[in-house]
């Protein structure tokens, strides 16, 4: 079965950490770029039609774009992340993309609370204290990024793809 997810990519980003990421991250093998989650899992794609399409659209471009900065490194058990700031245009544009597709909850509904975050290592029985040096090494100076749209990426065999670009105002 397919599925689908909105993300923010952050290229800058993935310059800088991409080589670890694909050692240590399942979805950067799978083709997934650095990324700030907006909402996974969304919509299953053979759903995503133009009225779909279009909402989408007209609520991402109700947001202007915004830059992020990259500096802080966290983590939650089994997986290394490096947070975006600030959150506060993430969860707004997670807020009211939710609020456009109310059977879609952030993760499934599975947590309480969104933490935008980018992911770096996932995994059991990874030494995630020895990354963080590293990774904290290449966020010096801190990497900042412009964000100028909400990518739709589906999965297809197993890997993922960029099927769309919504564009912020």
């Amino acid at each position: 079965m397919s599925t689908s997810g909105l993300v923010l990519l952050t290229p800058q980003l993935d310059a800088a950490i991409g080589d670890i990421r694909q050692r240590r991250d399942p979805a950067a093998r799978q083709g997934m770029p650095a990324h700030v989650t907006v909402l996974y899992p969304f919509m299953d794609p053979v759903q995503i039609g133009p009225s779909q399409r279009g909402r989408l659209a007209e609520v991402i471009r109700g947001f202007a774009g915004f830059d992020l900065t990259f500096s802080r490194i966290g983590r939650f058990p089994e997986v290394l992340w490096i947070a975006p700031e600030p959150e506060a245009a993430i969860l707004a544009l997670v807020q009211a993309i939710c609020a456009a597709f109310p059977d879609f909850a952030p993760y499934g509904g599975q947590f309480e609370t969104v933490i935008p975050h980018v992911t770096v290592a996932m995994g059991e029985g990874l030494d995630l204290g020895a990354l963080e040096p590293q990774v904290r090494s290449r966020l010096a100076p801190p990497v900042v990024q412009r964000v100028d749209g909400v990518s739709l990426f589906t999965t297809v065999r197993r890997r993922w793809r960029e099927v769309d670009r919504f564009l912020l105002a």
